[in-house]
């Protein structure tokens, strides 16, 4: 797969739209010294090119539903059908094989309430007596250490005052936040426009609601801010250099698992770190520029970190989906309808 040709200002973009997906371009174009028309211009690229996306996504976590990591074993011949069958449901994202192609990794979102749905069929019911599957264990997110965003790997990166400036207008989480309209049917063709393009300009979303241009920055204050949805740059990594990704799944004493948490989220190889139920009590999703630079960091970064008494490594062969697109050939490709 042609790596493309990348620079700092691709990869200081790349930061800022961690740090804020719907960070205007003119913002980012005042703080590195550039016009707003090559901000705009690096951005189309990059998208084009299948490298990045921003989507808006409903949070699990905010709207009662359970988020199951899914680990399943299967046959060599029915493992890559079965990803790309289950990559197809909308209740499931970051699809991936793993361990030479014979196990799937995927997560998936269940109701936390009382009764069974279709999800929960797929995660107790269906999946572990199909003849396609030889080991299958579920683990509930418990806690995902979020707080947390910014640079990945070895990419070029803005300085802290540059971080700061983002920061402090980024629409973003409110501990603090009151309660709010929970989402419902007058939600549906807001997020809908958010799920296929997270930058949809206020101005077009207000066309696609009938919504006033005021009530639609309204809504998307209060919805971010409760939890109830955010905003999520996906990358396709190895089209800027890092090549090689993996799960780490890490086995912590309980009176450790914060600190360790919150330790591993400041890691610039560590995309994503949460604690799970089972034996295995934390996960993290670790991209670097190749294997020996993975070695490098699990003897050095997580082999120096007190409470981790055991550590497992699956190598991701191939991703089929993130949370919001297909991926095709290592790029990001049509967003999840």
């Amino acid at each position: 797969m042609e790596i493309l040709t990348t620079d700092e200002l691709d990869h200081q973009l790349i930061h800022a739209l961690r740090l804020d997906p719907r960070v205007p371009f003119a913002r980012f174009a005042s703080l590195t010294g550039v016009s707003e028309q090559t901000a705009a211009r690096r951005f189309r690229r990059l998208r084009e090119h299948g490298v990045l996306r921003v989507h808006g996504l409903v949070d699990p976590f905010g709207n009662a539903l359970g988020n199951w990591m899914v680990r399943i074993r299967a046959r060599p011949d029915a493992a890559g059908p079965l990803a790309d069958a289950l990559a197809q449901r909308p209740d499931v994202s970051w699809v991936s094989l793993t361990a030479g192609g014979t196990e799937i990794l995927c997560a998936a979102k269940s109701h936390t309430g009382h009764g069974t749905d279709g999800t929960q069929e797929l995660l107790l019911r269906r999946l572990p007596h199909t003849k396609e599957v030889i080991d299958f264990t579920a683990q509930l997110v418990m806690h995902r250490f979020d707080d947390r965003l910014g640079s990945v790997g070895n990419l070029a990166e803005l300085d802290e005052e540059q971080v700061t400036q983002i920061r402090s207008r980024a629409l973003v989480r409110d501990p603090e936040a009151g309660p709010v309209t929970p989402i419902g049917p007058d939600d549906d063709a807001l997020l809908a426009e958010l799920r296929d393009d997270g930058r949809t300009p206020v101005a077009r979303l207000a066309q696609a609601t009938g919504w006033s241009p005021a009530r639609v920055h309204r809504r998307l204050d209060e919805l971010v801010r409760s939890g109830l949805f955010y905003f999520d740059l996906e990358l396709a990594v190895e089209l800027v250099g890092l090549g090689t990704q993996a799960t780490i799944w890490l086995t912590v004493a309980p009176a450790d698992l914060d600190r360790v948490g919150l330790e591993l989220a400041e890691h610039k190889e560590i995309a994503y770190v949460a604690a799970i139920s089972g034996s295995r009590n934390l996960m993290a999703s670790a991209i670097t520029r190749d294997p020996e630079h993975l070695y490098r960091y699990v003897t050095h970064d997580l082999g120096g970190i007190p409470g981790i008494q055991q550590i497992e490594i699956s190598p991701i062969l191939r991703r089929l989906k993130q949370a919001g697109s297909f991926m095709h050939d290592g790029r990001l490709a049509a967003p999840v309808s």
